[in-house]
């Protein structure tokens, strides 16, 4: 049998932990409170962090050189990933866009690139890191995801 303290104050802390492992104890052996538990558990796991797509962010640029007069929407826009143009260009901006969604992300990116004037952009990788920690013990189980797109615009000469 678990015996409850009625007491909402201790004198040691010895006093303190031998209180709060007897009420820890009586709260989890409760099977109407583990169900709350598991159930609020199993509901985080399927919220999380995760993008709603309601709030899709927007790019972000950084101007590195003057923009030229912007291109018309149905511009096509050059995409580099693993190399750069062979022709001569000058680098007009940074476009960044924070959202896990890379389509989305690339979508903006070439919007505000057209927005500058730029002719391509060449992707430079993710933009952001997001990471959670859980504490289990006196050890941190650290999760870390990298999303959003990072690219460069630039101008042929």
């Amino acid at each position: 049998m678990v015996r409850l303290y009625k007491t909402n104050y201790c004198f040691t802390t010895k006093e303190c932990k031998k209180y709060l492992i007897l009420n820890l104890n009586v709260f989890l052996y409760n099977k109407r409170m583990k169900k709350y538990i598991f159930l609020l558990l199993i509901i985080y796991l399927f919220v999380g962090c995760q993008s709603t797509g309601f709030l899709m962010g927007k790019a972000k640029v950084t101007m590195i050189n003057e923009p030229y007069p912007a291109k018309n929407e149905n511009y096509p826009i050059e995409i580099y990933i693993t190399n750069i143009p062979s022709k001569p260009y000058i680098e007009l901006a940074q476009i960044s866009c924070n959202d896990t969604n890379e389509e989305w992300c690339l979508k903006q990116i070439k919007i505000k690139a057209r927005e500058i004037g730029a002719d391509g952009i060449i992707i430079l990788g993710k933009s952001s890191t997001g990471s959670i920690g859980i504490p289990i013990g006196n050890v941190y189980y650290i999760e870390n995801e990298d999303y959003g797109m990072k690219a460069v615009a630039f101008k042929y000469k």
